[in-house]
């Protein structure tokens, strides 16, 4: 059975407390996460922005999620004073920065305003992206990734609203972020996976939405990884951006988790971007191309096709045992 941690365990707990020893612990190999990588470490670049007491130096838990919607002209000396010590390593060892960061979409124009750069926003279909680590679930816990987007959503400025009638709560939102996610934890672990699905697609709407008009580039990952001639045009923007030179021959997408998802995530599409008021920022004419194109199959002429009662029961099975059963591909099943 593959090492199961970082199921579990978020980067920010890990961050907070790295050593040059636990480095190496946490592998594509031993992570379970169908990465790519091998044996490398996912956090070897940390090693030269060690404090000597513990932990990445100037780093706090609470960046991984807190003012994750920061506006760009908001002050957050903490974070800032962070972000430039990163760049600041790589510089004086000669090196380009490159800030990979998978939660940052909510302060994209809060990172541009403050240290410039060329900006990439990638992109993936939405709903391979919640079956990534929905398919990790393991009785009796959610797992991190899934928590998270209930904590995000119910804290979205200028969204408050529309996250209550989708969570069918309210949270307060105050105290530290582990007392946070415990809260979601305790009241979301056994609720059905549609829901679990429209906490991330609300998230993953009004960060992209937040931050698509900052960006520099934006690249389709699930394209990038089947065509070869956009890989090469991406490569050329790169290059051109900001003068570095990847190479994407090797970009693939891994396997879908199932011929059809265990939730109908059309209809549950449609009412999250109902809820939210956002059809015109999804399918009207100044609607940006990628999100059409990721969500454009929730809004076809044709109503979906309705997913079958064995599709239910196990939707119904998920939130009693935590989604292990879904781990099961179910290949009759009619999509959604």
């Amino acid at each position: 059975m593959p090492d199961v941690r970082a199921y579990y365990e978020p980067w920010h707990e890990q961050l907070a407390r790295l050593t040059a020893e636990t480095i190496g612990a946490e592998t594509p190999d031993n992570s379970g996460l169908r990465h790519p990588g091998g044996s490398e470490p996912y956090l070897k670049e940390f090693a030269v922005v060690l404090d000597p007491a513990g932990g990445v130096r100037g780093f706090d838990a609470g960046f991984a999620l807190d003012r994750f919607w920061i506006e760009p002209e908001a002050s957050d000396l903490a974070q800032q004073a962070y972000v430039e010590g990163l760049i600041d390593a790589a510089r004086s060892r000669g090196e380009t920065p490159l800030l990979a960061c998978c939660r940052t979409l909510g302060r994209a124009g809060w990172l541009r305003k403050r240290f410039g750069g060329f900006h990439i926003v990638l992109v993936r279909d939405p709903v391979q992206q919640w079956l990534s680590f929905y398919s990790l679930r393991r009785r009796p816990r959610p797992t991190y990734f899934e928590l998270c987007h209930y904590v995000l959503l119910s804290e979205m400025d200028g969204w408050r609203d529309a996250a209550e009638r989708i969570l069918g709560r309210r949270f307060d939102g105050v105290g530290p972020l582990s007392q946070r996610l415990s809260a979601v934890r305790r009241a979301f672990k056994r609720r059905p996976a549609s829901l679990s699905f429209q906490a991330f697609l609300a998230v993953w709407l009004a960060s992209l939405l937040k931050a698509l008009p900052h960006a520099d580039l934006v690249i389709d990952v699930d394209r990038l990884a089947r065509d070869q001639a956009y890989a090469r045009e991406i490569e050329a923007a790169i290059a051109e951006g900001c003068g570095l030179a990847p190479d994407f021959s090797d970009c693939r997408a891994p396997a879908p988790h199932w011929a059809a998802p265990p939730i109908e995530w059309r209809r549950a599409a449609r009412a999250v971007v109902e809820v939210m008021g956002l059809r015109e920022a999804i399918v009207g004419p100044g609607a940006p191309p990628i999100l059409f194109r990721k969500l454009a199959p929730a809004f076809a002429a044709l109503p979906p096709t309705k997913v079958g009662i064995m599709a239910r029961m196990i939707e119904i099975l998920a939130s009693l045992t935590g989604g292990v059963a879904l781990a099961r591909p179910r290949g009759k099943l009619r999509k959604a």
